[in-house]
């Protein structure tokens, strides 16, 4: 395990279909100014000051001593010593600017113990600081080190919590430290509707740590839903300043492709479609199901943009259809464009990883005969004698165009990658079965494209044929997860 100790601040909140998580935190602890003082101004912003008070006022001059650019000497005194009224117009301090320079040199004495906490899952300090940590004891720990912890003990719940791994090591930056500490002041501001509380900034030595090593904890914090969010799932902030915690859904979010688990448990918070949810609402779950579907069952595509695009939108398309009780013929005309676009992306990929030379092809036209005999000459057990009679009308020039800048016709492409298929020894059509490759299901698709996008006079499809192709280009796709 990561750590042995748990922190628990319990949630006042009603969080929708939590799940808790032990998210993993380096505990530094560090010499802070305390909550209650008002906070002065940054290091460049007294230098400035305490010059003027000195009796240096040209600007040139001050820009000199600090070895700042002018211009920047002009923009802080414009924008920030004058707005915040420490700085009169004629240059002269305000009694404002000399109570803030009396109070700089003692601002260090009101400083308190705590703790700084880093991220063990991004490296990044967050915006929170703790007097003392609140810990819980585990109820007991089964043979795999996970720990359960009894929450109501007059009802008896108890929890597991998910356990994330910890792979960043833990470095100390003041600097980041410092910003992760005006962002913690915001955040106590906001919460206790004191707006002073967020005045200034911290000076850049006003955070010192105190011990060289941190402490490694766990820090409690759940998966939840929040309707009134554009997010179908949040992170709950695990020291309850805020409901959520927006600065942990990113590495959550990098963290998922890889871990099965957590995928499992995002998945399970989006859910399957409710009746009650707005058609906007609606829209938002199914983008993140299919993204959340990438990350868990296809994450070998995250190599290839090009197929994981197309896949993205084939699988946000399929789960419109197949959540929606009355489906429109627009929807699955899209639906069948989206499996044929997936193929394409697939095909221009093999141009690019397996190209052959065409520069010596002929440029002459063929006849059809003649293609089929060059088509059935290539000695590869895929190219079925329908496949040959499919691809037979394409020329050879086509073809070669497909080869070279990958593109042309869904039919060049794929006859281009045949004829690629035949120079290179590993390539998956010589290496994969023609029984699992059905290359000869391929070409039907820009008909059935036509016809369920209404472009086949007369033609009507049906919602299990559109997704039985939608299934069939999701499958031929992942035929190849070996080689993205």
């Amino acid at each position: 395990m990561f750590a042995d100790r748990y922190l628990y601040v319990e949630s006042s909140a009603w969080l929708d279909g939590r799940q808790g998580l032990l998210w993993p935190a380096y505990a530094w602890k560090v010499l802070f100014p305390s909550e209650q003082q008002r906070l002065g101004a940054n290091l460049f912003q007294e230098a400035i000051l305490g010059l003027i008070r000195a009796g240096e006022r040209d600007v040139a001059q001050l820009a000199g001593l600090l070895a700042l650019d002018p211009e920047l000497v002009r923009y802080i005194i414009a924008t920030q010593l004058q707005p915040n009224g420490w700085l009169a117009p004629n240059m002269k301090l305000t009694p404002g600017g000399e109570k803030l320079l009396d109070a700089a040199d003692d601002r260090r004495v009101n400083l308190t113990v705590g703790y700084a906490f880093q991220d063990a899952v991004s490296g990044a300090w967050l915006p929170r600081f703790s007097t003392r940590l609140a810990e819980i004891r585990p109820c007991e720990i089964d043979a795999q080190g996970r720990p359960a912890f009894l929450l109501d003990r007059e009802r008896g719940r108890i929890a597991r919590p998910f356990m994330l791994p910890a792979p960043a090591r833990p470095k100390l930056d003041v600097g980041a430290l410092n910003e992760a500490y005006r962002a913690y002041r915001r955040d106590v501001a906001t919460a206790r509707r004191r707006e002073d509380a967020a005045e200034g900034r911290a000076d850049f030595h006003a955070i010192d740590a105190i011990d060289p090593e941190p402490t490694k904890v766990y820090l409690w914090c759940e998966l939840y839903r929040d309707e009134s969010e554009p997010q179908p799932w949040l992170v709950s902030d695990p020291f309850r300043l805020r409901k959520a915690a927006a600065w942990l859904r990113k590495p959550l979010l990098e963290l998922a492709p890889s871990n099965k688990g957590l995928l499992h448990r995002m998945q399970a918070l989006v859910g399957a479609q409710d009746q009650t949810l707005s058609a906007e609402a609606w829209l938002r779950q199914v983008e993140e199901r299919a993204e959340l579907a990438i990350w868990s069952d296809y994450p070998f595509v995250m190599q290839q943009p090009l197929v994981r695009e197309h896949l993205m939108r084939l699988l946000r398309q399929q789960s419109k259809v197949e959540t929606q009780s009355r489906v429109n013929g627009e929807d699955l005309g899209l639906l069948a464009a989206e499996s044929y676009n997936l193929i394409e992306a697939v095909l221009k990929w093999m141009l690019t990883r397996w190209a052959c030379n065409t520069a010596a092809w002929p440029k002459t036209p063929w006849r059809r005969e003649q293609a089929k005999h060059e088509l059935s000459g290539l000695g590869l057990e895929a190219v079925s004698s329908r496949l040959v009679d499919q691809l037979a009308g394409q020329q050879r020039w086509v073809i070669a165009g497909a080869i070279d800048v990958q593109s042309g016709s869904f039919k060049a492409l794929l006859a281009g990658a045949v004829f690629c298929a035949a120079v290179h020894q590993d390539h998956p059509f010589r290496t994969l079965s023609s029984t699992s490759l059905e290359l000869d299901r391929l070409p039907p698709l820009a008909d059935f494209r036509n016809a369920a996008g209404g472009h086949a006079s007369g033609v009507k499809v049906s919602a299990e044929e559109v997704l039985d192709r939608s299934r069939f280009a999701i499958k031929w796709m992942a035929l190849f997860q070996n080689w993205y």
